[in-house]
């Protein structure tokens, strides 16, 4: 088991976005998993499914595609020194 069978569109909260890449062609978008879950046969889905049903959307691909989280937390540099 790994974490796309484990983790639910649901389960994603809000303001977070997953990234949709294209293996095929490559081409990425960014979709909020909260409107996925309201498309029909994705309400219950887990990220492994939704990840089989969704395809590319660029003009003529139609390719299968693979998901990840994206995360939108601010990083600050790290400060070391001594003492």
């Amino acid at each position: 088991m790994n974490w796309r069978t484990e983790i639910q569109l649901t389960d994603i909260g809000e303001g977070e976005q997953l990234e949709v890449t294209c293996r095929v062609c490559g081409h990425t978008r960014y979709e909020d998993p909260q409107e996925l879950a309201q498309r029909p046969g994705l309400e219950f889905a887990y990220l492994d499914e939704a990840e089989a049903q969704l395809v590319c959307y660029k003009r003529g691909c139609r390719g299968r595609v693979r998901l990840a989280l994206t995360m939108e937390a601010e990083t600050e540099g790290f400060v070391g020194g001594l003492a």
